[in-house]
């Protein structure tokens, strides 16, 4: 871990990273300060419209952020490299919802004007694995448009199983 200080100012706005230094890679990563949406039943109670729920606006979400990453230290961090690299896990634990298996899901990126669109599937009662939950990995590789801020699921069909999202550290190089 150490302090950088990419806009080369004031070391007062420095902010803290982990670097990783190999002969073949050499990396600069910003941690989430809440990395890990809990294991809740997020979509229960909302009303049956097909929409995108944003869990930044739900009892208890948030947006994603990472500290003392200003936006001026971002936008030096990504002059200074020529990729960016950044990792969610979907978990969750099947609940009595019936119906479609797949689910889209929009995930907010740092200019908060654009988003990446995708796709996970749902678990299903009799679905469980050895360790009771499934997941699904999303990789996301821009330089412009990394960290990831925020994640939004389709709504609409009444879905009651548990699941969580845990967005690891955006990385640089």
């Amino acid at each position: 871990m150490y302090y950088i200080d990419p806009n080369q100012g004031s070391p007062a706005d420095a902010l803290l990273a982990y670097c990783s230094f190999s002969s073949s890679s050499k990396e600069t990563c910003l941690h989430p300060e809440n990395p890990q949406l809990p294991m809740k039943a997020w979509m229960e109670g909302f009303p049956e419209e097909e929409s995108f729920q944003w869990l930044s606006k739900m009892d208890q979400g948030y947006q994603f952020s990472y500290p003392d990453a200003s936006v001026v230290q971002m936008r030096f961090l990504r002059l200074h490299s020529v990729t960016a690299v950044q990792r969610v896990t979907y978990s969750c634990h099947p609940g009595s919802r019936q119906g479609p298996t797949e689910r889209s899901v929009k995930f907010l990126t740092d200019t908060r004007r654009q988003s990446y669109l995708g796709a996970l599937r749902d678990c299903m009662p009799g679905q469980e694995t050895e360790f009771g939950s499934r997941e699904t990995v999303f990789e996301f590789e821009d330089l412009h448009l990394l960290p990831l801020r925020d994640v939004a699921l389709m709504g609409g069909a009444k879905v009651s199983h548990q699941f969580a999202f845990t967005v690891g550290p955006v990385c640089f190089s």
